[in-house]
């Protein structure tokens, strides 16, 4: 079991996690002490508390954000067939030019027979 020391609005808090996690953790961190810079960019000289209850809100807007721009099943079901769709074109697009040259290997064939 892993332990780190993060640094977050001042205080230094020592946080258990699993090994091989303590990056993550610290960058999760240094996220979150960047919504808390901004927090206190945006109200001033607050309280703590209030510095807090910002800097959840800013991080509860993109967690929105990112929730409402996640493709519908719909669309993600789409643009599944749609690749499936390419992926056959594609299939048939390489007979066609294997045809083709055979074709063209054939009419040669037969230019040089006649």
């Amino acid at each position: 079991m892993g332990q780190v020391s993060i640094r977050l609005n001042g205080y230094v808090y020592n946080v258990g996690c699993q090994d091989g996690e303590e990056a993550h953790l610290y960058d999760m961190a240094r996220h979150v002490e960047g919504w808390l810079q901004r927090a206190r960019s945006l109200g001033g000289a607050a309280s703590e508390s209030k510095t807090l209850m910002m800097a959840a809100l800013l991080m509860a807007d993109e967690i929105f954000e990112l929730k409402h721009r996640q493709i519908s099943p719909q669309a993600e079901a789409k643009i599944q067939q749609a690749g499936h769709l390419l992926q056959r074109e594609g299939a048939r697009q390489e007979r066609l030019a294997r045809l083709a040259g055979q074709a063209e290997l054939l009419a040669a064939e037969l230019e040089r027979t006649s």
